[in-house]
């Protein structure tokens, strides 16, 4: 090897470990999913939401590759013991985390694959997109549940997102906008985080801001940003995403597998008068 090719080898290794070792913001929640397939990958993404030291951590499903092995699960568990350790984890089941057995619901310590929580300012509906939102049962428990709801900010978090900028799954995309999305409006829902399109993506539409995150481990997807808005964000690179809550205002920044922020993907979540 050449004193060259070391020098950039030290320097990369260097910068690495400083990005490692570099503070990083406090986060009140993460949200972050699809962290099957690429362990170390997902290995490190844990171990930088674990120096934000959030209350809680949204996960948008696809924990796991093969959801019957229990040796997979063992893998996922050591991945983010440290994590769970520190705050509480709610995740959203995927495609490839269900199964007969039901090991992920074991693993989240549920029976319902729908429910809510709430976290000081912010009421969380983590749903069942597997079935398409065909099942009315869930949609009428959503409807009642979240116009009870006094928080400020109301947050769904499920698998696929209603909106994606991937040319071969617009049908897919369309199906799901047809049931969930003029319920969330209606519901006035600050926000949604999905998964299922593996990259950062966010855009808001009819007054609630969609959050694809979905750069926890899996394979990236490629984009096409020409089938957004203007103003949408989006990235292919894994990540996870950190919110501020505040009375009246929910922002958010986007953290990259190191643990550096993209700072031109900060945006504001929701903001009320």
């Amino acid at each position: 090897m050449t004193i060259r090719l070391w020098t950039t080898v030290l320097a990369l290794a260097v910068l690495l470990g400083c990005a490692e070792d570099k503070p990083l913001p406090r986060f009140d929640l993460v949200a972050y999913g699809d962290c099957r397939h690429r362990e170390q990958i997902h290995r490190r993404i844990a171990a930088a939401i674990v120096r934000t030291k959030p209350k809680a951590v949204l996960v948008t499903g696809d924990l796991v590759d093969r959801p019957d092995e229990e040796p997979i699960w063992d893998a996922f568990r050591d991945i983010v013991k440290d994590l769970r350790a520190q705050a509480d984890y709610y995740s959203a089941p995927g495609d490839h985390d269900l199964h007969p057995k039901k090991l992920f619901e074991k693993e989240m310590g549920t029976e319902t694959l729908y429910y809510d929580k709430r976290i000081g300012d912010v009421h969380v509906f983590i749903l069942n997109s597997m079935g398409r939102f065909k099942d009315p049962e869930q949609l009428a428990w959503l409807e009642k549940t979240a116009a009870a709801s006094d928080a400020p900010h109301r947050f769904a978090v499920f698998h696929h997102p209603p909106f994606m900028i991937d040319r071969d799954r617009g049908a897919e995309a369309d199906e799901i906008r047809s049931r969930i999305h003029g319920l969330l409006v209606k519901l006035r829902f600050c926000a949604a985080f999905c998964g299922h399109q593996h990259a950062f993506y966010t855009t808001a539409r009819d007054g609630v801001r969609y959050v694809v995150t979905a750069g926890g481990g899996a394979p990236l997807w490629t984009l096409d940003p020409s089938l957004g808005l203007p103003d949408d964000r989006s990235r292919r690179f894994h990540h996870f995403v950190g919110l501020h809550v505040e009375p009246k205002r929910v922002r958010a920044r986007v953290i990259d597998e190191r643990g550096v922020e993209a700072a031109d993907l900060a945006f504001t979540v929701c903001e009320h008068p």
